[in-house]
């Protein structure tokens, strides 16, 4: 009995800390950590031979424990049934997008699968485990280090081998009374960030500081030459070189470069074209038309220099950032750009941090990303579920990425139509529901139309399919994503559910049968009382 009590204690408590989890990590972390974790299916197991102890110690049988038995037959039937439904079960996602039939199902297991040059697909599982993970294997030559169930993206600089005036990065702050925001940009090669965004309507450009100049100043073509391989511009003036109209009024211009002419259209292209219109890719020089940027806000960064069209003067203008978090004025809603850190000898990468999960209305918003660290030829890269990774020794190419492992139905969801509806005033969601078609080739039934939505699942073939979540694809248009379930041992847990209730009410009969007093008896001991 002590026995007992110390594991139902045990299991209540682990309840608790999943129930918790479930609610603020969601429920993948919660499995990880407690529902599918070995100590819980332990403490479960401990549980299964303390009832199945407890009625074997009783036999054989006695009338008077029937209910006892009917009770413990009914929880053992409960936990067969769980047991077979956590090896035979499927419990994943069904991600549908409008008008694109799909049959997968998303299962919670990771894998890492690498895309050989042949297009052999070599898969590895990845741990169950809640936090990160060394690996210690080898695949294929890849030496897997460490598996981070979930993580958050942090900024880490890479040293050059030798300081770039070309390959810079910069890191700004753009703000005004209403919004703000910092951003990365870079021009090296392995870099993770890019050398343009665009943040609202305004396009932001990065590009090499040495161009600065050509950008601020102010010529009658507003063409700038720029030679990519000695990383220098000029400004084209009709004084200098050959420009004019084509027939059509398009812009062009004539450069002369060892001995040969080559014909730029700006307007068109920034390469030299070729008589039939083509593009002359074996030349170093490139030509920018900057009345290409004079009709929407685009600014032009060159590390601790920036450049911007001013309508209001007609006129090119050049800033410089006197030092670091000095700022600069622009001509748009009152915004203002702050320069927080400019590298030429370093550049900036994303590396995964371990982090738990956060949920926040039935969706993960912090730690969702998934990474593997793996070492190839000596040098670390992180391989993540949100993007493949590319890599090349020569003679092979590899693509490595993190997938859900998925299983195959036997027919097809197609998302006709998602609705949602927004509690008032706000553009939180207050409930969403899905139209699916359901398309069985093998019933030869022609395809229907279900509503899924909260408390009104689809029940097909064995499997429930309930409204799970949604994904934004674009303005005003959404995915949906189901939840599946497949409990194959639910009928066991079914009877043994009724036994359970049966017998309570059986041992409680019983029970109040045996101690039931005979009524003469009791007239006896009144009489016994009245005569002392």
């Amino acid at each position: 009995m002590k026995f007992a009590v110390v594991i139902i204690l045990l299991f209540s408590v682990a309840l608790i800390i999943g129930t918790f989890m479930e609610s603020y990590h969601g429920r993948e972390f919660a499995n990880r950590l407690v529902y599918k974790s070995y100590w819980f299916m332990g403490i479960q197991l401990l549980m299964f031979l303390s009832i199945l102890t407890a009625t074997l110690v009783r036999l054989p049988a006695k009338k008077r424990l029937y209910g006892f038995y009917t009770i413990h037959a009914g929880l053992i039937l409960l936990f067969i049934g769980s047991f077979i439904t956590y090896v035979n079960g499927i419990d994943g996602i069904v991600e549908l997008r409008p008008n694109e039939p799909t049959n997968k199902i998303q299962l919670d297991e990771d894998i890492l699968a690498i895309r050989t040059t042949s297009g052999q697909i070599i898969r590895k599982t990845l741990p169950q485990s809640a936090f990160s993970t060394n690996l210690n294997e080898n695949i294929e030559g890849f030496k897997l280090k460490e598996y981070l169930p979930s993580s958050d993206l942090q900024v880490k600089w890479i040293k050059l081998d030798e300081a770039s005036s070309y390959e810079h990065s910069s890191k700004y702050f753009l703000y005004n009374d209403n919004v703000s925001q910092d951003f990365i940009l870079s021009l090296a090669s392995l870099s993770d960030y890019k050398s343009q965004t665009k943040l609202g309507p305004l396009s932001v450009s990065y590009m090499p500081k040495d161009l600065y100049n050509c950008f601020k100043n102010n010529t009658d073509t507003s063409f700038i030459l720029w030679n990519v391989m000695k990383n220098s511009c000029v400004n084209v003036t009709t004084k200098d070189f050959i420009v004019g109209k084509t027939d059509s009024g398009k812009k062009f211009m004539v450069h002369t470069w060892n001995g040969e002419k080559l014909k730029f259209f700006p307007n068109i292209s920034p390469l030299p074209l070729n008589d039939d219109l083509s593009k002359k890719t074996n030349t170093p020089f490139r030509v920018f038309s900057k009345e290409i940027f004079e009709r929407s806000p685009n600014l032009f960064l060159f590390g601790k220099t920036l450049s911007f069209y001013k309508k209001r003067k007609k006129e090119w203008v050049g800033k410089e950032f006197k030092d670091i978090n000095d700022e600069i004025k622009l001509p748009w809603m009152n915004f203002k750009i702050k320069l927080l850190q400019h590298r030429e000898d370093a550049y900036p990468t994303e590396v995964p941090v371990f982090a738990k999960p956060i949920q926040d209305n039935g969706e993960i918003v912090k730690g969702a990303l998934k990474a593997v660290k793996i070492n190839v030829f000596g040098v670390d890269h992180w391989v993540r579920n949100d993007k493949p990774l590319s890599l090349s020794d020569g003679t092979r190419n590899m693509q490595l990425m993190i997938i859900k492992s998925e299983k195959r139905l036997p027919y097809q969801f197609t998302l006709e139509k998602f609705k949602m509806d927004t509690n008032p005033g706000t553009k939180d969601p207050a409930s969403y529901e899905s139209f699916v078609s359901l398309l069985d080739g093998r019933a030869n039934i022609p395809s229907k139309t279900h509503h899924i939505y909260m408390n009104n699942p689809l029940k097909y073939d064995e499997f429930t399919f309930y409204q799970s979540s949604y994904f934004p694809l674009g303005p005003d248009l959404y995915g949906s994503a189901l939840s599946v379930n497949y409990d194959p041992g639910r009928a066991l847990k079914s009877l043994g559910s009724l036994f359970i209730v049966l017998g309570s009410m059986w041992h409680f009969y019983i029970r109040r049968k045996k101690i039931k007093v005979p009524n003469t008896l009791n007239n006896q001991n009144l009489v016994g009382d009245t005569n002392a």
